[in-house]
């Protein structure tokens, strides 16, 4: 099955998922409120294309039912496999910081729906979340051209409150690219308020 994932780099479970504790399922943009209009959407929208982001795919972690899960209490949420092509960049041949900072906090949304699907929220839309901090740890070069895989992790809920962090790394997880933390912030319904 094309839309789920055994491991990054073994999906020859065949979708069975017996030996495993978790697998990941792929998420849909355009079931996605804030995704789905890609007109005006940085990630699926203007940035997408060839030499700019070519390859942006969500997975979200499925814990097998009965299997030991996460002991620790930061919990893998999501992961994207992604491919950066040419024209994202600051210095030669290098990707832009400010693109990969774009990155890490849409991966941190697509968490942020994670968490919502966890908790039996079906409709994501009735609860908006922002950023209210991102902070990026640049750790090495992050080359044109490369693909990578971007995890995120659930640290903390206090009650609005929600703080996440991340690793951009090479799909062997041998380098880590850099590092983010960000705390979201569920609004009220008086901030949705346009005025």
């Amino acid at each position: 099955n094309e839309n789920t994932l055994a491991t990054m780099n073994d999906d020859s479970d065949g979708g069975q998922h017996g030996n495993l504790d978790f697998y990941y399922v792929k998420m849909d943009p355009e079931d996605i409120v804030r995704t789905s209009n890609y007109d005006s959407h940085a990630v699926f929208g203007a940035l997408r294309g060839n030499g700019l982001i070519e390859q942006y795919n969500v997975y979200r972690r499925v814990n097998v039912e009965g299997k030991q899960q996460q002991s620790s209490p930061k919990r893998e949420l999501a992961i994207v496999d992604l491919k950066l092509g040419s024209r994202l960049n600051g210095h030669g041949g290098i990707v832009h910081g400010g693109i990969i900072s774009l990155l890490f906090d849409e991966a941190m949304g697509w968490a942020f729906e994670c968490l919502q699907e966890q908790g039996g929220q079906q409709d994501s839309s009735a609860v908006t979340a922002v950023t209210a901090n991102l902070t990026v740890d640049f750790r090495a070069p992050f080359w044109e051209g490369s693909e990578a895989v971007v995890r995120v992790y659930h640290d903390e809920t206090k009650g609005r409150k929600i703080y996440f962090s991340a690793t951009l790394e090479s799909k062997d997880g041998s380098v880590v690219f850099a590092e983010a933390k960000s705390l979201f912030i569920i609004l009220r319904s008086d901030q949705l308020k346009s005025g």
